[in-house]
């Protein structure tokens, strides 16, 4: 498929290379899914022109980088539980917090981002596409005092006092979701519950979970 990865932009390719990434993973998207996934893709090229929201605007890389890798902790469905507020910790462009919301619609999910520009867009954006479940926050990390299920982080380095920013606002038995490369160590902490591998094809992610 890489070789024709460009000869197909569609919402049609895009639902065919989630599947075939996700499937094994117990992550099933539908076509509706990618129907607002692509649309949301579309509308990222467009303010990426004048907003600088991401390097990676190429339709195949975009599906595997952006909403793929993403998608990987939905394998867990028991930490998204209908109901749930999650923080999105460093959402820039809106991942992965908008893949999320949009496999959970039943989860409120709130994008934080310290760029002003990033927040408008995505703010703007799922207004415009009716991703209702997402709210756009532009403030400071460790300004926030409002309790989360769920706090996932897949940009944002976790070092020793954003960990313990990420305790104080996760609720009794929530989560902590960081994403990590194959090549980097988990932040240890005895609320490490457990780490899972995930297969694709831009190599091997590791995604911890901590519970509190």
């Amino acid at each position: 498929m890489n070789k024709e990865k460009n000869e197909n932009v569609s919402r049609e390719t895009l639902h065919k290379i989630l599947s075939l990434t996700l499937e094994k993973y117990g992550v099933f998207v539908s076509e509706d899914f990618a129907g607002k996934a692509f649309r949301f893709w579309e509308e990222l090229v467009f303010w990426n022109k004048t907003h600088n929201l991401t390097t990676v605007t190429d339709f195949y890389e975009s599906a595997l980088i952006h909403f793929a890798d993403s998608l990987f902790p939905a394998s867990e469905k028991n930490v998204f539980f209908d109901g749930a507020k999650v923080l999105d910790l460093g959402t820039g462009g809106g991942f992965p917090g908008i893949p999320l919301a949009l496999y959970f619609p039943k989860v409120k999910f709130d994008l934080l981002d310290k760029s002003r520009k990033k927040i408008s867009f995505i703010s703007l954006t799922a207004a415009k596409l009716g991703i209702e479940n997402v709210t756009g926050i532009n403030e400071n990390f460790f300004s926030i005092s409002e309790k989360y299920d769920v706090v996932v982080s897949r940009a944002v380095r976790i070092d020793e006092e954003i960990f313990e920013h990420c305790r104080k606002i996760i609720k009794p038995n929530g989560h902590l979701v960081v994403f990590y490369s194959s090549q980097q160590e988990p932040f240890q902490n005895k609320s490490l519950e457990y780490t899972k591998f995930y297969d694709f094809e831009k190599g091997e992610r590791i995604v911890a979970f901590y519970q509190f």
